[in-house]
């Protein structure tokens, strides 16, 4: 159980009083969830390849209590300002709001490991924004996760944890997802990034304190949807393009056997990408054991000019936004992260320049697109967790 941390007060506190107001009882359990940014290694989970992600110091959080309906989760969300109900007895029956869908998907998955979620009132509040590329989804999910076993006394493991919530995303919320979000959201230690072997399934701590430098998102104000269609087609033409090499995924391809992919040259840009990420998150790991900020930006650069040309997941707004970034003294570099179509952009920046660097790219962007970019300084935070709220 994770102390109430400063950051999260104000949620638990809207939260508290939110439940108490909609169900006339008190909050009896609380459970947080942070989002993430992905320093570098985009669309590479799904490749069993590597990633570099952290958890950012914003949060879902849960307040529940005893149901007022027996046999019935109400959930209601404030951020969106709606309500769902799921029938615990109809849990495989996908409810028709998608944001539900994450929390019943994921109850669905804990009664078939055989922790029966009981009858809860249910107020989520956040200050993640959903659509950002900040992995509002994960947290929502292993919110729900760390929120169901407090109630009913029963734990899965973290393994267990992340596991019914990457099912619970592709089978009810229709993302074919890899298994980053839910990694970094569950396992993440505060001042560090996390490196997962998406083979393997191992992770590794990588200190990454931000004193010297700051790491900011800003957001395109393009929300974007995974469930489209977009996505489950770059997963396809890896899979065809892996199909063609003869391997099993694209970690297992060098740069040099992309070659006897040029006579297809989408299958060779969408290959291209996944290859050359790989080897960015390796060294982006060198670069922050060194506290090489330039060589970190540089490869952070890289990541986007493949992400926007081989890969095609950026959208003109995030194109921009990092254009503008690189053009700021004391920018290391920026670039898109999420799953792309919109969200946000991150920026490494000398900590000195922070504040000069994000007035005037507001400024600028308002100019030519109409609206400020919402902006977030990132600090890292530790994972999911029931939360003692009892001050």
């Amino acid at each position: 159980m994770t102390n109430l941390g400063v950051s999260l007060s104000p949620l638990v506190d809207e939260a508290r009083n939110a439940l108490e107001a909609w169900s006339g009882r008190q909050a009896a359990w609380f459970a947080a969830a942070p989002g993430r940014v992905n320093v570098i290694g985009e669309h590479t989970d799904y490749n069993a390849g590597w990633v570099l992600p952290v958890a950012i110091d914003r949060f879902t959080l849960m307040a529940a209590a005893a149901g007022t309906q027996p046999g019935r989760l109400r959930v209601l969300s404030l951020a969106l300002n709606e309500q769902g109900e799921i029938l615990l007895g109809e849990i495989s029956t996908p409810h028709p709001s998608l944001w539900v869908r994450y929390v019943q998907g994921v109850v669905a998955h804990y009664e078939k490991r055989g922790i029966h979620c009981p009858a809860l009132d249910i107020v989520v509040a956040s200050n993640l924004p959903a659509g950002g590329g900040l992995s509002s989804s994960a947290a929502l999910e292993l919110a729900t996760a760390h929120l169901i076993e407090a109630a009913t006394g029963r734990a899965l493991s973290e393994r267990g944890r992340i596991d019914a919530c990457v099912a619970a995303e592709r089978e009810y919320a229709g993302v074919p997802c890899g298994e980053m979000d839910q990694t970094i959201v569950e396992m993440a230690q505060a001042d560090h990034a996390l490196l997962l072997d998406c083979r393997e399934r191992s992770v590794s701590h990588v200190p990454f304190a931000l004193e010297s430098v700051a790491l900011v998102a800003l957001h395109s104000g393009i929300s974007h949807e995974l469930a489209d269609g977009a996505y489950a087609q770059r997963r396809e033409e890896c899979q065809h393009a892996a199909s063609v090499l003869a391997v099993d995924t694209l970690r297992d391809v060098t740069i040099d056997r992309l070659a006897r992919l040029e006579s297809e040259p989408l299958l060779h840009r969408r290959a291209r990408h996944i290859v050359s990420e790989n080897a960015r998150v390796h060294g982006a790991v060198a670069a922050m054991a060194r506290y090489d900020w330039k060589m970190l930006g540089n490869l952070m650069v890289e990541s986007h000019r493949s992400l926007q040309q081989d890969y095609c997941v950026s959208c003109r707004e995030l194109d921009l936004l990092v254009d503008m970034a690189l053009s700021e003294p004391g920018v290391f570099g920026a670039r898109m992260t999420g799953g792309g179509f919109g969200g946000c952009i991150i920026v490494l920046i000398d900590k000195f320049r922070t504040e000069s660097v994000v007035e005037s790219m507001c400024r600028r962007y308002a100019e030519l697109m109409g609206r400020e970019p919402p902006c977030y300084r990132i600090q890292s935070a530790w994972g999911a967790n029931e939360i003692c709220a009892a001050l």
